[in-house]
């Protein structure tokens, strides 16, 4: 069986035009498991940026790898201020598109320390936790907390849940590619646990956890997804089902200062 590491630089995949376009249009597509998560996904961290926005009525908020700006969108209907900040020059372009007074920034703050300084009274980053180089995980958390105002909050997702329905397929596709897994598979798995401890090793501190998304995305691609996405909905509230979403987003401040 392969680790949990990612068959190629995740941080990397996206720089090409041609990656950034299947992402925006394929993996964001109209019919997409990813979209209809999105759905889920949007009316839980609205309000939890509503919540920030209520504590620092004037802060500005930083969307930390915004990829084709989903969640810069949605912060601008919230925020005076907004920076957005990618690796990918092709996916800032996307970003571009839709998103209308946004700050946005192409770079990386593992080798630009002086980008996007901060500090910040919110942050979010969603989809980057969970397939980013293990080693680069902490650092990179490390400089988002560095740039986060002492009373700030960072919102981030971890968006493929060990202990979840999406476990078995992705076992059995470690299996079936065990001598050559194609790139395009991001096949890695995080536990709520593994989650915790690394952004508490980064210095956070996690206040709220919210699941979403019971049912295996091999659903979605069969007729009735509508139904699927409903029923979904309604698992994702049901209390003891939150620690086997697939999705799980967590709300962090700054905890202790990391050694």
């Amino acid at each position: 069986m392969t680790p949990d590491v990612p068959p190629a630089s995740y941080q990397e995949r996206f720089l090409s035009a041609d990656e950034a376009n299947s992402y925006a249009t394929r993996e964001y597509g109209a019919n997409s498991y990813a979209s209809a998560i999105w759905t889920l996904q949007q009316p839980v961290l609205e309000q939890y940026l509503l919540q920030a926005r209520q504590q620092h009525p004037a802060g500005c908020h930083l969307d930390f790898a915004c990829g084709t700006g989903r969640i810069t969108k949605l912060a601008e209907e919230i925020f005076s201020s907004v920076d957005a900040v990618d690796i990918s020059a092709n996916m800032v372009e996307w970003a571009r598109k839709t998103c209308l007074h946004a700050h946005f920034f192409v770079g990386n703050l593992l080798v630009t320390s002086s980008l996007c300084p901060g500090p910040y009274t919110s942050m979010t980053s969603f989809r980057l936790l969970l397939n980013l180089d293990p080693a680069l995980r902490i650092p990179l958390l490390q400089q988002l907390r560095a740039r986060l105002h002492p009373e700030g909050v960072l919102i981030l997702n971890m968006h493929g849940n060990r202990h979840s329905l999406r476990q078995p397929a992705i076992l059995w596709k470690r299996w079936r590619h065990q001598e050559s897994l194609p790139v395009e598979l991001m096949l890695n798995a995080m536990s709520q646990g593994e989650t915790i401890s690394c952004l508490e090793a980064a210095g956070f501190r996690v206040e709220h956890r919210q699941g979403i998304g019971v049912l295996p995305p091999t659903l979605y691609r069969w007729p009735l997804r509508f139904l699927w996405a409903a029923l979904d909905r309604w698992l994702s509230q049901v209390p003891f089902l939150q620690s086997f979403c697939i999705d799980l987003m967590f709300v962090c401040k700054k905890g202790r200062t990391p050694l």
